[in-house]
């Protein structure tokens, strides 16, 4: 059975990763203290906790031994500069062992999506002012992994900008693959259960790229 460390395990998206990953995998919730036990999913099969200071790359090589799959669900807030999210991707990679290098997968942004004449969706006048700076983060995450600068163990995926945490779940979801005008996906819409079912399948199956992911 796969090991799967959960980062962000507590926030909805990575509460949600967990309850659709449970009985599935090996679940190991990443936290940053022992009180975050008590918000993590109930009737979930959680098989650990580890605790996990982002500022120390110790604690997250011991939290990776012998994992299969990473999900990256953190959400940064705040004012943060646009290469936090490449910063934290390559914190994760530099803590993963070399001889297993386990799958990266990331609930991404929709302020990485591609818009006509070279802009991105956190360039829109449609994005929310407050969350600019992440997502001009995503943007940049999203380019660095496309790149070839992270490897290709990874798979970042995005939901479409109505990413909305209390829809009620149908238990299905489309993918889309990238492409340079993505304005028809910034029309689309899912939950956060839909969408985590979608994290859930991309450890499962192995994917691996981008993939946009809406209903």
């Amino acid at each position: 059975m796969k090991r799967v460390l959960v980062l962000g395990a507590t926030g909805r998206s990575g509460s949600a990763v967990i309850s659709h990953l449970s009985g599935r995998v090996e679940i190991v919730a990443g936290l940053r203290t022992q009180v975050d036990r008590s918000r993590l999913p109930k009737d979930t099969n959680i098989t650990g906790t580890a605790l996990i200071d982002l500022t120390s790359i110790a604690t997250l090589q011991r939290a990776m031994r012998d994992m299969d799959a990473v999900v990256n669900a953190i959400r940064l807030r705040e004012d943060i500069p646009a290469t936090a999210l490449v910063a934290l991707h390559h914190l994760i990679l530099d803590a993963a062992p070399d001889a297993h290098p386990p799958l990266i997968v990331t609930v991404g942004g929709a302020g990485s999506l591609h818009l006509p004449g070279g802009r991105r969706f956190w360039q829109s006048l449609a994005f929310p002012a407050r969350t600019l700076p992440r997502g001009r983060a995503h943007a940049e995450l999203r380019d660095h992994l496309e790149a070839g600068h992270a490897g290709r163990h990874w798979a970042y995926l995005i939901p479409p900008p109505a990413f909305v945490p209390e829809a009620p779940a149908t238990g299905g979801y489309r993918v889309w693959r990238p492409s340079g005008n993505e304005s028809g996906f910034a029309h689309r819409t899912i939950g956060y259960t839909d969408f985590a079912l979608a994290v859930a399948d991309a450890v499962g199956q192995g994917w691996t790229g981008t993939c946009l992911v809406g209903t």
